[in-house]
């Protein structure tokens, strides 16, 4: 349910992101205009299914990295980010080095699915 009134609101805002499940822990990467992007924010904070977030990045880019995408959703099941961070050596206990880590494994995985 979480996931299809992000992908309605995103629609709506031209909010485009990706959504990975692993391990009980969610990993998501948002972009859009600004001032969406502050809305969204801000519904994520509000929510009570939402509790301990961490933010790994907050950029400006001139290009999108999932377009097409109202949120693209991976789980563990199929694909590992903890594997790909293993094996692709991505540190982890600098922020910004996680963050480009997490980005890489969410790109290679929307590659092979289809946008909604």
């Amino acid at each position: 349910m979480i996931l299809e009134q992000a992908r309605s609101r995103n629609s709506n805002m031209a909010v485009t992101g990706y959504l990975h499940w692993e391990d009980g822990t969610f990993h998501q990467w948002v972009e859009g205009p600004e001032a969406e992007l502050r809305i969204v924010e801000k519904c994520i904070n509000e929510s009570r299914s939402h509790y301990g977030q961490t933010i790994l990045s907050r950029d400006t880019a001139t290009i999108r990295q999932f377009p097409g995408w109202h949120m693209a959703l991976g789980v563990s099941e199929k694909n590992s980010l903890f594997d790909f961070v293993a094996t692709q050596s991505v540190g982890t206990l600098d922020r910004t080095e996680y963050a480009a880590g997490v980005l890489a494994f969410m790109r290679v995985q929307s590659e092979t699915t289809l946008p909604f």
